[in-house]
């Protein structure tokens, strides 16, 4: 009880307070209602045997995560003297998995087909311009879903259960004059050092799909309840031993701000004069540039310019990897003429219907699909971290006081950028320049807590999508049907036929209006303020970067039919951006068939229009240094389970607290730099 006034009535007035100097003591206990208890008790990351918190839990210095392959450079890099490079089983790309999986996740049919797993062989249409299908057996080569992988198929490129797998990116595009005399190098290095086995990228990537669209693999949430964090540890690369001023020589404009550290790749390829030792890469030199490189060539459509460019250093990227590369091919005959693969079967075991490959997105152009639909995170040469993404923009152009008639709106797309100021002085500027590991998470808090039906439709990509009414009410309720409203709460529970597609199925029922003057649209940016958020940078477990009123970026399907688009839609990408169209290849229909499932297909490269080389233009970039670990949430973290991570990893990494070492000199506790 707190201290009192007494007031005596019944005696002489007196006046007393009752001395409570020794009733009080202050306690800092373990209240069960108000502490996180892994922040204070655990001795492991947050989640760590949690899937419904952290489903993506990648350490390649264990061999749950990847078979922790040896390499070189001869492995990564094709030359048109290479030809095995295309046939023979030694240069399929490196596979890693996830430790951990969400348990909602979905890698089966609902419904018996007979068999132990579903094939998947459209994907052979897209997956030959990210390395997935090799061009010379892509007629052989498809995906099958099982519920738990077979011990041998773990690390199997083509075969995928509930956990997060990623492969290598690739190119397997041919050496032919003029435009394929390029290829983009993609190696990724074996190394160690005291925290165990890791790999260096240098140009290569990881990249995989959560979701495929139409078909029964859905192993992530596309759009989680509050939001998410992804945390991974990166290994900085240094420039030389003792560079630590800016480069004055115009040749090298790059520049490198006065700081020892880069992550484009600067002075790692080729003799350059202040390689250090041990820290080059693999692509060659032309013109005093590296050649083949993401973050220093790009593609236009006369093919190849060497110099730099502004995409490098992206560490992570979610969204579709590429445009629809079909979307304007109906100008060749026989390739719009082309249907599904023979065989392909739907979840019932059915035949499913022949499809047109090409012309069949229903989106005014190829870009409409990357609007709102990517997004990638980086960390620049003067150790800036950020993001970029490509915003899908509407504004009311009237003087009045609303957007209520079709003339006074504007749609459009905006690139959106914002970058923290250069991040943990202490390492990158006033260190040892010996190569150094961080921590770095992204967060993303909305402001509002969604579920079930909400998750889709406040604010939701249902807000674009325009149903056809003669067969389905909004929101893909049927209106012969009593069940109730698809994927909210179906009635009855279990559904009695639960052997279809996603529902409404695009592009045959349903399909995403673009139309700026349309419903759908105003309805998308009215409910704006149910994907407003807030995202925020930490770097060894410190706030560096913090944008308030950022709007949340919804991962969706492609505007066009589910057979070419597999593994386009829904993409994680870890030590990279995406490709792109940047390596695309076609089958030709004039020499050997359109169909990739025949046998003898010969591929071909074509350049982009240029609204199919957004991703390319924006995303087509690389983290050059070491990786080691990633997590992904599907919730926000905290601060304190932020640095919480950050001291259970604190020893395996030797990381240093950049806030408590930003003032130190010499002799600080702490506060020292590894050395090699």
């Amino acid at each position: 009880m707190g201290t009192q006034n007494l007031n005596n009535f019944y005696f002489n007035r007196l006046d007393a307070k009752i001395n409570y100097s020794s009733y009080y003591d202050l306690f800092l206990a373990a209240d069960e209602k108000d502490y996180n208890e892994q922040v204070v008790y655990s001795t492991n990351i947050i989640d760590y045997n949690d899937g419904d918190s952290l489903p993506v839990w990648i350490d390649l210095n264990s061999v749950e995560s990847g078979n922790q392959p040896i390499t070189n450079c001869n492995y990564q890099f094709p030359t048109a003297s290479t030809a095995n490079y295309y046939v023979a089983n030694g240069f399929r790309p490196f596979v890693i998995l996830s430790k951990n999986q969400w348990p909602k996740a979905k890698s089966q049919c609902d419904c018996p087909v007979g068999v132990s797993t579903f094939r998947i062989c459209d994907g052979v249409w897209t997956n030959t311009d990210n390395g997935l299908n090799n061009v010379v057996d892509a007629e052989t080569e498809c995906i099958e879903l099982y519920d738990t992988l077979p011990p041998a198929l773990r690390f199997d490129v083509f075969s995928y259960d509930k956990r997060f797998k990623m492969h290598q990116v690739k190119a397997f595009g041919f050496p032919q004059a003029p435009l394929n005399t390029f290829f983009t190098d993609t190696t990724i290095l074996n190394n160690s050092d005291y925290s165990g086995y890791y790999q260096d990228l240098c140009g290569g990537f990881y990249q995989g799909f959560y979701k495929l669209y139409g078909y029964p693999y859905e192993i992530l949430p596309t759009r989680p309840n509050k939001g998410w964090s992804f945390e991974t540890y990166l290994k900085l690369k240094t420039i030389g031993d003792n560079l630590v001023g800016p480069i004055s020589n115009p040749s090298f404009s790059g520049g490198v701000f006065g700081n020892c550290y880069n992550t484009s790749g600067f002075n790692l390829f080729g003799p350059w004069i202040y390689t250090r030792s041990g820290s080059t890469c693999c692509s060659p030199v032309i013109g005093l540039w590296p050649s083949h490189q993401l973050n220093y060539s790009s593609r236009g459509l006369m093919g190849f310019s060497i110099g730099r460019t502004d995409k490098y250093g992206y560490f992570f990227y979610k969204g579709i990897r590429a445009e629809d590369k079909y979307f304007h091919e109906s100008t060749t005959p026989e390739l719009s003429g082309c249907s599904t693969l023979t065989g392909q079967t739907n979840c019932c075991g059915e035949i499913a219907d022949p499809v047109k490959v090409t012309a069949q997105n229903k989106s005014p152009n190829a870009e409409y699909d990357v609007y709102s639909n990517a997004i990638g995170f980086r960390i620049t040469d003067d150790m800036r971290i950020g993001y970029k993404t490509i915003r899908y923009t509407g504004t009311c152009i009237t003087t009045g006081h609303t957007c209520n008639t079709g003339v006074t709106f504007d749609c459009g797309y905006t690139i959106e950028e914002s970058y923290s100021e250069p991040i943990c002085a202490y390492v990158s500027q006033s260190g040892t320049c010996v190569d150094t590991w961080i921590q770095v998470d992204v967060v993303f808090n909305r402001n509002i807590y969604l579920e079930d039906c909400e998750i889709f439709n406040n604010g939701g990509v249902n807000d674009l999508v325009k149903i056809r009414l003669d067969k389905f009410q909004r929101y893909g309720t049927h209106q012969n049907s009593s069940s109730g409203p698809f994927g909210c709460h179906p009635s009855p529970s279990p559904e009695t036929t639960p052997c279809k597609d996603e529902y409404p199925r695009f592009i045959e029922d349903a399909y995403f209006e673009w139309n700026c003057h349309g419903a759908q649209v105003q309805s998308w940016f009215d409910e704006k303020q149910y994907r407003m958020g807030t995202l925020t940078f930490y770097v060894n477990g410190r706030r560096v970067h913090e944008v308030k009123d950022y709007e949340e970026i919804i991962p969706r399907q492609l505007n066009t039919n589910k057979q070419t688009q597999v593994g386009v839609a829904y993409n994680m990408s870890w030590g990279g951006g995406a490709l792109g169209l940047r390596e695309v290849l076609y089958p030709d229909p004039f020499s050997g068939g359109c169909n990739p499932q025949e046998l003898n297909t010969v591929w071909q490269n074509q350049p982009q229009e240029p609204d199919q080389t957004l991703i390319m233009n924006n995303f087509a970039g690389s983290f050059i240094g070491g990786i080691s670990q990633m997590m992904y949430y599907i919730k926000p973290l905290t601060p304190d389970e932020i640095y919480h991570n950050f001291l259970i990893n604190k020893q395996r990494y030797r990381l240093v607290d950049c806030e408590e070492c930003k003032n130190c000199n010499n002799g600080c506790v702490d506060c020292t730099l590894p050395t090699q």
